[in-house]
């Protein structure tokens, strides 16, 4: 259409230094935790909803 201009093409996201390994490991664990307490809070809601009797 006349008039409009072309979008931008995206900026590249700027690259990741990378930190101290001890810095990596304690995020990278971080994650992982995190993950496993939503799993569990998830099959405990899960259980609740589904537990005959209360």
């Amino acid at each position: 259409m006349p008039g409009k201009r072309a979008r931008k093409s995206a900026q590249p996201s700027p690259t990741r230094v990378p930190a101290d390994p001890e810095a990596e490991c304690a995020i990278q664990l971080r994650r992982i935790g995190d993950k496993l307490n939503f799993r569990q809070k998830l099959l405990n809601l899960i259980s609740k909803l589904f537990r005959s009797g209360t």
